[in-house]
Formats: structure tokens, C-alpha cells, sequence
């Protein structure tokens, strides 16, 4: 059985996104963006090491020569969730938040939520690598 080199992309992003879950989980989304905030407030180029499928995933859409707009999408989704991640944390930083958001912040996420971006990018980049 030979693996071809769309099947290859998709089990590098498929690591790459576990890395990520592993390093981010937390009960709650406040505590995953403990975790965030403490990697922008003392490494912040380790930071932005720590998501390789942000980085992965660019390489991709440079290396296929700025085509596919579902891999463009995906690259995307990807940037606007480091993005917004790191908005909140500056608003945490600064006390900005209303209390419902901060409410929000420490509710319990359900055991699959910290996880779903291990099958849904790897799942997108499989139909973008199909044409």
C-alpha cells in the first residue's frame, strides 16, 4: 500500500492539530486561554510555533501556488481562531470583559469540544486536496 502525497498532508495536519489540542486542553475555555496567555506574555514566537498547522497549512496554499479556495478557507478559519484567541486574551489583559462573557469563560466544555478541530481541518483539507 503506497501513500500518496494528499494522504500524506492530511496525516502531517492530522498530528499537527493533536499537538495542538494536547497543549490547549483545558475544562474550560478560560483555561485554555490561560495557557495562551501565558505562552504571549513570555514567549511569543513560541506561541505562534506552538499552532504548526497554521503554518503547515500555508506552506500548502504558497506551495500550490495560491489556489484552492477551500484550502484558502481553511487557512482562514485557522487565522481567525489565533486571531480571536489572542484578542481575548488582550481584553482579559486589559479588564475589558463584561461579567456574562467572563461567566461564559468558565463554564465546562463538553470532552469532544477541545478536540473537534482534529477531524474537521484534516477533513477540509482531504476535499481540498481532491481536485
Amino acid at each position: 500500500m503506497e501513500i500518496g502525497y494528499s494522504e500524506l498532508f492530511v496525516l502531517v495536519l492530522l498530528g499537527c492539530e493533536i499537538f495542538e489540542s494536547w497543549w490547549q486542553h483545558d475544562g474550560t475555555l478560560g483555561g485554555v486561554l490561560v495557557k495562551i496567555r501565558y505562552h504571549f506574555h513570555t514567549h511569543l514566537f513560541l506561541l505562534f510555533a506552538m499552532h504548526p498547522s497554521f503554518w503547515f497549512l500555508l506552506f500548502l496554499f504558497v506551495a500550490r501556488g495560491f489556489h484552492g479556495t477551500l484550502l484558502g478557507l481553511i487557512l482562514v478559519m485557522k487565522a481567525s481562531d489565533i486571531a480571536f484567541k489572542l484578542w481575548i486574551v488582550k481584553k482579559i489583559d486589559e479588564d475589558a470583559l463584561s461579567p456574562d462573557f467572563r461567566a461564559m469563560l468558565a463554564m465546562p466544555l463538553s470532552p469532544w469540544m477541545p478536540w473537534i478541530n482534529v477531524v474537521i481541518y484534516p477533513a477540509l483539507l482531504a476535499l481540498s486536496l481532491q481536485t
